[in-house]
């Protein structure tokens, strides 16, 4: 009997229903542990590529955009392709502009008039230059005060967590993902918080900017 050291599943669970692929995936994951062997697998699904893989390629095009494990694709998107890939909900990507920028990072003008510095490296960034602000849903908490003031206007409550939409600024909206049932009143003021060192910004060529590097 045959004993391959390298499988090729290309696709393999894209025609099942959702339970199945559920199950299917668990299966693959057990048989990849029990054969040790290397598996090359192709998916479009995100959710297959975050749990059952120890490395992640991401192509767009035939171009190579990242490789790296689950959870640098997670938490350093390489870009703004890469940030659009991995999540749901999607990351937000507001646009912004540049305020200031130092050694403590970029201050950049938020969709609603206030403002946020997110520790990353300037490099030759100038004054009034437009960027992408990206934030994980998951990543913003409604606060009694906070960087992100707008209007809750959709409201998808899940049970376990709750996906709220908000308007901030003029044609801007920011998804907020909670834990457990929130009953923020739609069409109500609302006020989100979001951990600086949580957010990204990305250049207009859709690269993102490097985090600042810790110091002792």
């Amino acid at each position: 009997m045959r004993q391959p050291k390298v499988f090729l599943f290309d696709e393999p669970l894209s025609n099942l229903d959702a339970a199945l692929r559920v199950n299917m995936r668990l299966e693959l994951m057990q048989l990849h542990e029990r054969l040790a062997a290397t598996i090359v697998y192709v998916t479009h699904d995100q959710t297959e590529a975050m749990t059952m893989a120890d490395k992640i390629v991401v192509l767009n095009g035939g171009t190579i955009e990242q490789v790296g494990t689950p959870l640098d694709f997670y938490a350093r998107p390489a870009n703004v392709f890469v940030a659009g890939f991995i999540g749901s909900p999607k990351m937000n990507m507001l646009p912004v502009r540049v305020l200031s920028a130092n050694a403590d990072g970029v201050a950049v003008a938020l969709p609603d008039g206030s403002s946020l510095v997110v520790p990353v490296e300037a490099g030759a960034l100038a004054q009034n230059s437009e960027l992408l602000l990206g934030i994980r849903p998951e990543h913003i908490r409604i606060a009694d005060a906070g960087q992100f003031k707008g209007e809750a206007v959709l409201a998808e409550r899940l049970g376990g967590l709750t996906i709220l939409h908000a308007e901030i600024g003029e044609k801007t909206r920011l998804v907020v993902q909670t834990e457990g049932i929130d009953t923020t009143p739609l069409h109500s003021p609302i006020a989100m918080q979001a951990d600086p060192s949580r957010c990204h910004l990305f250049a207009a060529d859709g690269k993102a900017l490097a985090p600042l590097r810790k110091t002792a």
